[in-house]
């Protein structure tokens, strides 16, 4: 084995650690979870696979009882992260009729089957004298362009789903990158069969296919132990803070004393009463940088500025709305720091689900 394969092994193996750790994950959706486990396994037993074959192992007794295996695996990435998106954007339950997506797989393993149950030694010569193809009856002139236009047929299903649940899901969650980058390995597992028919194939271009399998896999295991949340459909802009600001020089003990400070302020002061209230202003106030205390609001309060501000706007108006009778709606809109309808509207029913008016009622209901 060369550096490439040893460095494709440990990558296999993270694999198959970051897997069991998605079937053990006890938080959040627990289907979802064993999906993507099982989503992830599958990359990493196609890499083994692959370093098996590149470093001759596979065409030994011990391994060739796995031959064409990897066959499965590639008719099976395309359903299992269907279903994963489908139970993360609709907390969709299985149906009978999901079995349908399990067809082509079912008739590959019967198309295979008497290849997979063969005697190894058997199964070696007859590869070594080129003679298995006759055991394969079905598919076989044609398979790897069915193959991928199930692949692509696939990625279409996978983001119509993401469309339809565009409204209840953040554009920026983590299934898009998903998504994107199993339409990335279809297009490197085109790519390899387009070379390979015009006959230009080389090992370089064997090693660009698992190397976008490893870059799948090295990216899935970075979010599972940096941050795992973002399995449960954590915004991907929640990370990108954290390597915006990676060497900002602003420690994470300061941070931490001025997300103090700066709630006390918010608190005590109420600066936020003031419609003309700047990003600059509280900058002044914390006597940092506008850029450090940019940083402290998305690291601490996952919101831009504007949105923290309008946060405890929101929560004033609640209040008054519920105390102050006496006060009309655009009364305490101008008296809880907002200066326009349309952005107390929509921060009020982005912050509390309901128009202020719906709001008032409610309260009016539940004082009854």
């Amino acid at each position: 084995m060369n550096t490439y394969e040893y460095l494709f092994s440990l990558f296999s193996f993270l694999a198959f650690v970051l897997a069991v750790l998605l079937f053990l994950k006890k938080r959040g959706d627990k289907v979802a979870n064993r999906l993507l486990g099982f989503y992830v396994l599958l990359f990493g037993y196609n890499v083994f696979y692959n370093v098996l074959y590149w470093s001759g192992k596979l065409f030994t007794p011990k391994c060739v009882i796995i031959l064409f295996t990897n066959i499965l695996v590639w008719v099976l990435y395309g359903p299992i992260l269907f279903f994963y998106i489908r139970r993360v954007v609709f907390k969709t339950q299985f149906k009978w009729l999901d079995i349908i997506h399990l067809l082509p797989f079912s008739l590959l393993l019967l198309n295979y089957s008497k290849i997979y149950f063969m005697n190894p030694e058997v199964k070696l010569e007859l590869f070594n004298n080129r003679r298995i193809v006759f055991y394969i009856h079905y598919f076989s002139q044609h398979q790897n362009k069915l193959i991928i236009g199930l692949m692509f047929l696939y990625f279409g299903l996978i983001f119509w789903q993401l469309v339809k649940g565009i409204s209840s899901l953040n554009r920026e969650t983590w299934l898009k990158w998903i998504s994107f980058s199993y339409l990335g390995y279809v297009l490197s597992f085109t790519t390899y069969f387009v070379l390979s028919g015009i006959g230009v194939l080389t090992t370089e271009h064997d090693y660009f296919i698992g190397g976008a399998m490893v870059f799948f896999i090295s990216t899935l295991a970075y979010f599972g132990f940096v941050q795992p949340e973002v399995f449960d459909g954590l915004p991907i802009k929640k990370v990108i803070p954290l390597m915006k600001y990676k060497n900002t020089g602003l420690t994470t003990a300061f941070s931490k004393e001025l997300r103090d400070k700066l709630e006390v302020y918010m608190n005590q002061e109420k600066p936020y009463l003031n419609h003309d209230f700047r990003l600059d202003d509280l900058a002044e106030e914390l006597d940092i940088s506008r850029h450090h205390c940019s940083q402290v609001i998305n690291e601490h309060f996952d919101a831009n500025f504007f949105n923290f501000v309008n946060q405890y706007r929101i929560k004033e108006a609640k209040e008054m709305l519920k105390t102050e009778k006496d006060m009309t709606v655009t009364d305490v809109m101008f008296a809880s720091g907002f200066n326009n309808r349309a952005s107390f509207y929509a921060a009020f029913k982005k912050n509390t689900g309901l128009t202020p008016k719906q709001f008032m009622q409610q309260a009016d209901k539940e004082s009854a």
